[in-house]
C-alpha cells in the first residue's frame, strides 16, 4: 500500500482543560472515501478544524502528503492541496452562480497585475479558460441550468453543491467536506452521495464528517469512530457496523437504518 496522504499521529487539543482530542491517530489512504463519525461533542469538527489549519493542536503531529502542517496556516495548507468545505453553505448570495465559482477560479489565476490593467493576451487566454472551467464545475455538480441565477435563489441543497464547486475550484487533492448532507431531503441526499463518488473517481481523496449513517455506510471506503475525543474505531463499513463498542457508543437503534 502506497503512504497515506493524510496522516494524524497522537493527536491531542485542549480546550479549556478539556481534551477534545485525545492522542488522535488514523491515516486516510489516496482514491478513498473516509468517513469520520462519532456521537455530538466526539471532537469530529475540531479534528476537521485541526487538519485545516483553524486550530493547532496541543501535541502531536498531522502530515498532508508527507509534511507536516501542525502551525501551517488555512492558506498554506490549501495550496499544498487540502481544501475544506464549512457546515454552512459558503456563497455570495448576491452573485450569480456561475460569478461564484469564477470568482473563486480568480484566486487561483496566473496573469499578473500588469496583464490584468492592460487586458493582455495572457489575460484575456486565461479569462477564456477560467469561465470555461466554470461552466465545467457546475456542470460535475449539476448546476449549470442554474448559472445566471443569483445564489441566493438556490434551494438550501444546491447552495450546499455550490459550495463543493467552490471548493473544488481549488483544485483540491484532498476534500474534506463537513456535513454536507445536513438539512437535504432524502432525493437530494441520494445525488449528494453520487456526486461525492464522482469527486472521489475523479482522483480526489475525500474525508468527510457525517451524521446520516446510512449515507456513510454506502459510501465509505473506509470510516474513523470518535467518541470524547479519542478515536475508538477504525475499519470498512461492516466491521465498523459490528463493532460491540462502536455500537454502544454511537450507532445504538440507528444501526438497522445503517444497513440499510
Amino acid at each position: 500500500m502506497s503512504e497515506p496522504v493524510l496522516t494524524l499521529g497522537g493527536v491531542t487539543m485542549d480546550i479549556a482543560g478539556l481534551k477534545a482530542m485525545d492522542t488522535v491517530s488514523f491515516a486516510v489512504q489516496e482514491g478513498q472515501i473516509v468517513s469520520l463519525i462519532g456521537p455530538n461533542g466526539a471532537g469530529k469538527t475540531t479534528t476537521f478544524n485541526a487538519i485545516s489549519g483553524y486550530m493547532r493542536p496541543t501535541a502531536g503531529e498531522i502530515r498532508v502528503f508527507g509534511r507536516n502542517v501542525v502551525g501551517l496556516s488555512p492558506e498554506k495548507i490549501a495550496e499544498l492541496g487540502l481544501v475544506r468545505s464549512f457546515q454552512r453553505t459558503n456563497v455570495f448570495p448576491g452573485c450569480t452562480v456561475f460569478d461564484n465559482v469564477l470568482t473563486a477560479l480568480h484566486l487561483q489565476g496566473r496573469a499578473g497585475l500588469w496583464q490584468a490593467l492592460t487586458r493582455g493576451r495572457r489575460m484575456r487566454e486565461e479569462e477564456r479558460a477560467l469561465r470555461a472551467r466554470a461552466e465545467e464545475l457546475l456542470d460535475f455538480v449539476g448546476l449549470e441550468s442554474r448559472a445566471e441565477e443569483r445564489a441566493s435563489s438556490l434551494a438550501y441543497g444546491e447552495q450546499r453543491l455550490l459550495g463543493v464547486a467552490i471548493a473544488l475550484a481549488a483544485r483540491p487533492r484532498i476534500l474534506l467536506l463537513d456535513e454536507p448532507a445536513a438539512g437535504l431531503n432524502p432525493s437530494e441526499t441520494d445525488a449528494f452521495k453520487t456526486m461525492v463518488r464522482r469527486i472521489r473517481d475523479s482522483g480526489v481523496t475525500v474525508l468527510l464528517v457525517e451524521h446520516d449513517m446510512h449515507m456513510v455506510m454506502s459510501i465509505s471506503d473506509h470510516i474513523v469512530v470518535l467518541n470524547h475525543g479519542k478515536r475508538i474505531a477504525t475499519g470498512k463499513p461492516a466491521d465498523i457496523q459490528q463493532d460491540p463498542e462502536v455500537i454502544r457508543a454511537y450507532l445504538g437503534s440507528g444501526l438497522k437504518r445503517a444497513q440499510g
